[in-house]
């Protein structure tokens, strides 16, 4: 292994230990231990890194504080799979951790209980439950706990002149010459084109319905479709920017948190025009322990909690309060706000993505894409760089393309997340639901057997 690979290890390993032990949660830890209770809480959630900072912030600690115990079960995030278990007269599951197209799905159909939000806890200052909470956390079927996004990742030392910091740069060869990686379907590619043309995010799925903002977003896409590399593979976007293949990179904010770890200063983020999408708790309808269900989802919910989630791994809480309360992750040295989608800086001009209305027109546009995608590339002279001089990703890739980083090599080893945001577009260009819960291990987690991975 690699020296830089064992220090990163070591490091992870050492934030396992700090945050397992008691008193480590970002709440106060309780004098005493409470007895076992006798109940056990069964939970359906991603697997991964996402699974364990699950386990190190919330349930663990709550374990600790009421003496409930929580087993866990990895499933593959998809409606069809969490509908076939909850949807029977009894459920196997007390809570499951859901997408937002899912939760809403669900909820339409009747199989999840309603949630009453005043049993929440307040802001540390006060505040309201739903004034702390970003818009869309609290719905009757379920309460939001992270936001994870697909953003534009870049090389910094692709770019000498100036560095991107604004969705439009994507589709500016002239100033950031350079390869694009892109999602292999319209999803994220359009709201992502149509963003970096100009279009506000309240109006994007508006233009989407239309002849008219559909053409557009290929047009502007026509604009950059020379330095277009299109991934299907999560992985792969983040690795097209370590081997210098491509400049610029559409990709999952866990992943590229990594790979910005890994590589120290190399990859930086345009959160402007940030496409992102919630994770939330809910209860099944035929669930067997609804009480003690609702009390995790609260005391999960508290801003401590999910703050402490936040500082091991790349996702935002969706709690105002919680957010102010993120700093360093607790080994690596590193400000974690600078990684959340959901930190205020980052969240000024971010996009929520639309399941619903994918599933009603993704079909349609999928088509429409793959005509465009197959069409012969009109190259225009001005795109390219001068005198077909290589971009300066290009030029650099040749010397250093044999060699992956760190944050790549953890990827192939471990890092394959079926059925997580950070593996999709599956069959169908299906949406990717959370982006980490299927990679890797939490920084500083201790190795535990793979589970099955869906993210």
């Amino acid at each position: 292994m690699p020296a830089n690979c064992r220090l990163y290890a070591v490091a992870l390993a050492a934030a396992w230990f700090a945050l397992a032990s008691p008193g480590a949660s970002a709440q106060d830890a309780p004098a005493t231990e409470a007895k076992p209770s006798g109940a056990t809480l069964s939970i359906a959630t991603w697997g991964g890194a996402y699974g364990q900072s699950q386990e190190i912030a919330y349930f663990q600690p709550f374990t600790q504080k009421t003496g409930v115990k929580i087993k866990t079960e990895t499933y593959d995030g998809t409606l069809a799979a969490i509908k076939d278990k909850i949807g029977a007269s009894s459920s196997p599951f007390d809570i499951v951790d859901l997408s937002q197209g899912a939760l809403d799905a669900l909820c339409r159909d009747g199989l999840l209980e309603q949630i009453d939000s005043s049993a929440l806890t307040s802001g540390p200052g006060g505040q309201s439950v739903s004034d702390d909470f970003l818009s869309g956390g609290i719905t009757s079927c379920g309460i939001a706990s992270v936001a994870w996004s697909t953003a534009i990742a870049f090389d910094r030392q692709a770019f000498t002149k100036a560095q991107p910091g604004k969705i439009a740069d994507l589709l500016d060869i002239q100033r950031f010459p350079g390869k694009r990686a892109l999602p292999n379907g319209p999803r994220y590619t359009l709201e992502l084109a149509l963003l970096a043309d100009g279009v506000d995010p309240a109006d994007i799925y508006t233009q989407l319905a239309t002849p008219e903002g559909v053409d557009r977003a290929f047009k502007a896409l026509d604009k950059i479709k020379a330095q277009i590399l299109w991934w299907d593979k999560a992985e792969d976007s983040v690795s097209m920017l370590m081997r210098r293949k491509a400049s610029m990179a559409a990709g999952y904010s866990g992943r590229i948190f990594r790979a910005a770890v890994g590589a120290r200063q190399r990859i930086d983020v345009v959160w402007d025009g940030q496409v992102y999408d919630l994770d939330l708790w809910a209860i099944p309808k035929a669930a067997t322990n609804k009480d003690e269900a609702k009390r995790f989802i609260a005391f999960a919910t508290e801003p401590a909690q999910m703050a402490a989630q936040a500082s091991l791994i790349a996702y935002g809480p969706m709690r105002k309060s919680a957010i102010a309360l993120v700093g360093k992750h607790p080994s690596l040295d590193i400000d974690m706000k600078g990684y959340l989608p959901t930190a205020p800086d980052n969240f000024r001009k971010a996009l929520r993505f639309d399941e619903a209305w994918w599933n009603e027109h993704g079909e349609e546009l999928a088509t429409r894409f793959q005509t465009w995608r197959d069409q012969p590339v009109v190259t225009d002279a001005k795109a390219a760089p001068p005198e077909g001089k290589p971009s300066a990703a290009d030029a650099k890739s040749k010397g250093t393309e044999a060699k992956p980083s760190t944050a790549e090599e953890k990827s192939k080893q471990g890092d394959a997340k079926a059925a997580t945001a950070d593996e999709k577009p599956k069959p169908a260009d299906a949406k990717p639901s959370t982006p980490e819960a299927q990679t890797g291990s939490v920084p500083g987690a201790a190795p535990k057997p793979a589970p099955v991975q869906r993210r």
